[in-house]
């Protein structure tokens, strides 16, 4: 199901929050676990009944698993434990890929779980706490259930931490105050961004890229605005789910880490990072790039140890060289930088290493969207032809397409606007606190209004990171 979607917004969400409400309201804090584990096992099954069973034989192995390795914290039992979660994530999302010379005949077709890359990782961070004694013992399996598929986190995050979710429903939760203005206010602005800024993007996308794709070379400038419109889309998109998360766990008193903080407002590649997809970057950096020795052993060994890292993280987000590219380019421009900050004391200004990383980071989106490396290299190549292929059309065309929502003749128009609401605007969360509650009413109203009736007449369009 779709946060951004009639169905979610005006049955599933209403009814799963009376019914939250009523258990709140008897203290019933057994009762409305179960209750929201059920409800969120409802919305997992709602877009394919069929991979609910894998979901919850991986919470079921995991806490069994999990058991051992509090009980022995035997490195044995966790190398299990994170090797059947790996492995599982490996067979559904990267058999294709690895095994690429079967040939399409054998009808061998594996369909992407929704939001493996996310319970899976999850799970292994549970694993790892575990075993590091950050977590006791597993407890009450009702509870690890609920930590697992929580509804507003279970397809595209934040990772989530047991350490941090959990003792949120400890006894006594439902007695607490909720923010639940402060998540309105936030599931209002994700909606926001992903109705209105992120779908708005989708077709010019989507043309640029399908042009690409068929083996037209495109002109530079016609690279730089698919780049920089996938580069807005992919940030509404994604930061507008993180918001929606955020939102409809404040509803029920959970608090999610926040997972953006205007990345695109960084002043250095290492600063995007700690501020794009921030759960994951956390992950990778924990589990991962400390786990190989981190900075621990010499420039060289970090540097090896980071673009390792950053090449599986690629790789974590779907299966194809297209993608373990993005994450060379990314690791090779953080070794870049962190040798220039240790070598030089020359810092660049701020305003200049904002325009930088932009550029940087939006280019590096290319392979990304691109369907393969040889349509990423057409579009590079394509950088050395400069001749212009816009035609912006009169004035009162392209304001007519702004306010309709319809901007192939205005896309370059509006990727500039979008932009420079990207660097200019406030995060989410700054900006929802510092409305108060006068301001949150009204946002939330002029918000819920567009938004609906934006999605009047339109298929629903998921969520671009439920394809990871």
């Amino acid at each position: 199901m779709i946060f951004s979607s009639y169905p979610f917004l005006l049955l599933f969400l209403p009814l799963v929050y009376a019914g939250f409400l009523l258990l709140r309201r008897a203290r019933l804090e057994g009762v409305a676990t179960a209750f929201l584990v059920l409800a969120s096992l409802v919305f997992y099954a709602v877009w394919d009944w069929r991979l609910l069973g894998l979901l919850l034989v991986s919470i079921v192995a995991n806490y069994l698993l999990g058991q051992l390795v509090a009980k022995y914290r035997s490195k044995g039992w966790l190398v299990l434990a994170v090797a059947g979660n790996l492995g599982l994530l490996a067979y559904y999302k990267y058999a294709g890929f690895l095994f690429a010379f079967i040939p399409a005949s054998t009808g061998w077709n594996i369909v992407l779980p929704l939001g493996i890359s996310f319970f899976t990782f999850q799970q292994i961070a549970w694993q790892v706490d575990l075993y590091r004694g950050k977590i006791e013992r597993p407890g009450d399996p009702l509870r690890y259930v609920f930590f697992v598929s929580f509804f507003p986190q279970l397809i595209a995050g934040p990772i989530v931490h047991a350490r941090e979710l959990l003792p949120q429903i400890d006894t006594g939760w439902l007695r607490r105050s909720l923010p639940w203005q402060l998540g309105l206010s936030l599931l209002a602005v994700g909606l926001v961004k992903k109705v209105l800024l992120a779908d708005s993007l989708a077709p010019g996308v989507d043309s640029l890229y399908s042009r690409a794709a068929a083996g037209e070379l495109l002109a530079a400038p016609d690279v730089l605005l698919a780049a920089f419109s996938y580069g807005l889309q992919l940030y509404f998109d994604f930061s507008g789910y993180a918001d929606m998360a955020m939102g409809l766990a404040l509803l029920f008193g959970i608090r999610l880490p926040v997972n953006f903080r205007s990345p695109y407002q960084s002043g250095s590649i290492i600063e995007f990072w700690r501020r794009w997809h921030i759960t994951l970057s956390h992950f990778l950096r924990d589990y991962l790039y400390i786990a190989l020795g981190g900075n621990r052993r010499g420039a060289v060994r970090r540097h090896a140890n980071l673009m390792v890292t950053m090449l599986l993280g690629g790789l974590w987000h779907g299966a194809g060289w297209q993608f373990v590219l993005w994450g060379g380019l990314h690791g090779a421009m953080l070794v870049i930088n962190h040798r220039w900050r240790r070598l030089s004391s020359w810092r660049c200004p701020r305003p200049v290493g904002v325009v930088l990383t932009l550029v940087a980071v939006m280019l590096a989106w290319i392979p990304f969207r691109a369907d393969s490396l040889a349509t990423a290299a057409r579009m590079y190549s394509g950088l050395l032809d400069w001749h212009w292929t816009w035609s912006l059309g009169d004035t009162r065309v392209v304001l007519d397409e702004v306010l309709s929502l319809r901007i192939a003749q205005s896309a370059p128009l509006v990727c500039l606007a979008f932009t420079a609401l990207a660097l200019l605007a406030p995060n989410s969360r700054r900006l929802c606190l510092s409305l108060g509650y006068l301001g949150r009413g009204v946002l939330v109203a002029v918000a819920f209004f567009l938004v609906l009736k934006a999605l009047a007449g339109q298929p629903d369009r998921a969520f671009l990171y439920f394809n990871f």
